[in-house]
């Protein structure tokens, strides 16, 4: 089931190339910050709950109580954390996440619609940290490799920036105001 999420923040993006994080195999990936209590949550728990309905019939509400204590949801109401500190990762405290891998890469576009495809251009547009809209798809497995709730990343629109998480945004020459050149040194320009 498609869900679009609006000016939600975007944590450890992997959407240039794919990657492996954990034990996984290399996909195109991305969290998202979801603020409790937002229009999103609400967007995501609907869409969870129809793909179990759809998947599981009457059986949907106990498979997903058994999928939530197993942690095989692609969304979880609480702080993601590093496994071996036990502390939030920067930007998720207080927070929901959501948890999205693709096989095929997203597609990637800056605030004016845009495709952006250059490895280099998506992997600083896109950051830890930015605010982005995106289309993700919950979709229910039920297979050899067990249940799940899934999700999958389609593609991501920047929105705008905000505060990069254990890194800095490039500067921009707006970022230097007026700066004086020294008329000894112009020449050398």
């Amino acid at each position: 089931m498609e869900v679009n999420l609006r000016n939600v923040r975007i944590a450890f993006p992997a959407l240039d190339k794919p990657e492996a994080f954990g034990e996984g195999e290399p996909a195109y990936q991305a969290k998202f910050i979801i603020v409790p209590g937002s229009a999103e949550v609400k967007l995501i728990d609907d869409a969870i709950k129809a793909v179990a309905k759809e998947q599981w019939k009457d059986k949907a509400s106990s498979v997903l109580e058994l999928l939530k204590e197993d942690k095989k949801l692609c969304f979880v109401k609480s702080a993601y954390r590093n496994k071996k500190t036990g502390e939030a990762y920067a930007g998720f405290d207080g927070m929901f996440s959501l948890s999205t891998r693709s096989k095929n890469r997203p597609t990637v576009f800056d605030k004016f619609k845009h495709e952006i495809t250059d490895p280099r251009d998506i992997k600083s547009l896109i950051y830890s940290g930015a605010f982005v809209h995106a289309k993700v798809d919950i979709w229910a497995q039920d297979n050899k490799w067990g249940r799940r709730i899934n999700g999958t990343i389609a593609g991501v629109m920047f929105a705008k920036d905000g505060d990069a998480f254990g890194g800095s945004v490039a500067a921009t020459s707006k970022d230097f105001g007026d700066v004086e050149v020294d008329e000894a040194e112009e020449g050398l320009v």
